[in-house]
């Protein structure tokens, strides 16, 4: 951590992997080889927890790296809508019970003016905070369902892993829906301890008081993320009343029933639903656009056609995109079915009893969920299911290690540990490798670091403040309208600056396109993006280098990582 911030960043960071220094890297593998190791070799209690702690601080300095390397911010699109809000509830613009997911804004807000920090700032924190969280709970739900020595390591190394994070609708950066499903690990532990708790009924009692009250501040902190919980405890209400009926020797025939805790986060979403037209009105469309799609009027392969033609320009396919982005996730769900499937034959008694038979939970859970998935899918609703494949992947972390954790705890019992733990190892440092590449958007994964430095964001701010009021802004593959909402910290969207200026335009000559004048905002991050990550597949370097020479466009400000014109527009 003091190494990487000694070299904080000075400009535009196209990818935190290949400008943070090198000597961090090193000693972040270090640190999480020595936490592997320890854990696994050592029986005594305290230490293996040390080295867990160890591991979790290193796994809390890289989510944490645009923090500690004095990003001004970190996330486009987006994550400037949300801190424009957060600057809104600190000056007090407009209540948060008005926003549709009000949690992480007023959460970062209490961190910024409690501490004394820049908004910018605490938000970043709140991330790290919640992954921590994440890591914590996800390592302590493995634990409760499956007791084993293996299973507390197992679970923080695969909640390492940042499942839940796909660069598709699950980000590292603020995003009500990402932070909702980490902090839905707490959730979880809550819910199985609730099931299967032996303790006095008093304490039984507060275990549900606080799950129904954490089960209800998700809908704050995304009314989504509650309709797909719900998808995953109506799916356990529907396990429960078919093991009372058919199966009463099955131990999910003992457990409490989770029909009262469901109806609590139905009636905290019917009446945050009725308060927020916006989330009937998603739902209305979803559904309209799936009745569209079996009526033959729908298209639920457009997003997914325009990406693989645009990876095809790029020399790469959806095939390796997918590997990269999923590969991981695709090994736990896999080990997922594989500790499903002797759970449903006479075999399976003893994993059934060690587990408390809270494995179909998963199954039945993750089927609701995936079909809740193609609904999205099929009713072409913007990547939504990719919403819920990182909610999947929040159960599918969880069942996984105790996958693992079950198998490491067979052989061991009748072969050299030495074996048992080598193949361990090699195991989660691979995962480790293929997945945490993939958590910051970097042109790896062919996409640009969110990077929001202080020049540009100051030179953005600057040109809303001087600029003529009738005169509206354009910008590179998108205008800047994000950066007028992190601005002005109004609830409204800024909806009159989304125009971009193309490729083939710039070439046209830019002036030659309008009709009426025109600002154009050019940053680093968009040279970057389009040069380097994406290839110069819709803007060339020359196309970019161009504008300042057109005739018709003047130069009005630049600081080194922004540049505004002012562009002509020809009379009618």
């Amino acid at each position: 951590m003091l190494v990487a911030h000694r070299t904080p960043a000075t400009g535009y960071e196209l990818s935190p992997y290949a400008t943070a220094p090198r000597a961090f890297w090193a000693l972040l593998g270090c640190s999480l080889l020595v936490s592997l190791l320890v854990s696994l070799q050592t029986s005594v209690g305290w230490l293996r927890r040390i080295a867990l702690g160890l591991g979790g601080i290193a796994l809390a300095a890289f989510v944490g790296l645009p923090v500690i390397r004095g990003y001004q911010y970190y996330g486009a699109g987006d994550a400037l809508t949300h801190l424009g809000w957060m600057r809104g509830i600190e000056a007090g613009a407009f209540h948060p019970s008005e926003l549709y997911y009000p949690a992480v804004h007023t959460i970062a807000t209490l961190v910024g003016v409690t501490f004394g920090i820049d908004l910018a700032q605490a938000a970043l924190i709140v991330v790290v905070a919640l992954s921590v969280l994440f890591f914590v709970f996800v390592a302590a739900t493995t634990s409760r369902l499956f007791e084993s020595p293996y299973s507390s390591i197992v679970g923080t190394f695969s909640a390492f892993l940042l499942l839940p994070i796909t660069n598709l609708s699950t980000f590292v950066v603020i995003h009500p829906m990402t932070q909702g499903i980490l902090f839905s690990a707490v959730i979880t532990y809550l819910l199985f301890t609730y099931l299967e708790d032996p303790s006095p009924a008093a304490v039984r009692s507060a275990t549900g008081a606080v799950l129904a009250l954490t089960l209800v501040s998700t809908v704050v902190y995304h009314p989504q993320l509650a309709a797909h919980l719900l998808v995953f405890l109506v799916s356990i209400c529907v396990v429960q009343y078919l093991a009372r009926r058919f199966r009463p020797e099955h131990p999910i025939a003992s457990h409490r029933r989770m029909y009262g805790q469901t109806l609590v986060l139905v009636a905290a979403f019917a009446l945050w639903a009725s308060k927020h037209g916006l989330v009937v009105d998603v739902i209305e469309f979803t559904f309209s656009n799936v009745v569209d799609y079996f009526a033959g009027d729908g298209d639920a392969s457009e997003a997914v056609g325009s990406q693989s033609a645009s990876l095809a320009e790029l020399g790469a396919s959806v095939v390796e995109l997918f590997v990269k982005l999923f590969g991981a996730s695709m090994v736990y769900l896999g080990l997922t079915g594989l500790i499903a499937l002797p759970t449903m034959t006479p075999f399976g008694d003893r994993l059934t009893d060690e587990t408390s038979g809270t494995i179909p939970y998963f199954v039945v859970g993750l089927a609701g969920l995936g079909v809740l998935a193609g609904v999205y899918y099929v009713g072409n609703v913007s990547q939504m299911y990719f919403r819920v494949f990182g909610l999947m992947m929040l159960f599918g972390t969880i069942a996984g290690a105790v996958a693992i954790s079950y198998g490491l705890s067979l052989p061991s019992r009748r072969h050299a540990a030495g074996i048992v733990h080598g193949i361990a190892i090699a195991g989660i440092v691979v995962l480790l490798l293929a997945s945490l590449l993939a958590v910051f958007p970097s042109p790896y994964i062919y996409k640009s670091s969110p990077h929001v430095t202080e020049m540009s964001m100051h030179g953005h701010e600057s040109a809303f403040e001087h600029a003529d009021e009738d005169v509206t802004f354009v910008g590179i593959r998108a205008g800047p309208n994000r950066y007028m909402d992190a601005s002005n910290g109004r609830l409204q969207h800024t909806r009159g600056h989304k125009g971009a200026v193309t490729g083939e335009e710039i070439d046209e000559g830019i002036a030659s396109q309008y009709s009426a004048d025109r600002y154009l905002t050019v940053t680093q991050n968009d040279r970057d993006r389009e040069v380097v990550a994406y290839q110069e597949l819709r803007y060339s370097r020359d196309q970019l280098n161009s504008i300042s020479g057109q005739p018709g466009v003047d130069k009005v400000q630049s600081n080194g990582e922004f540049e505004l014109y002012y562009v002509h527009g020809r009379a009618e």
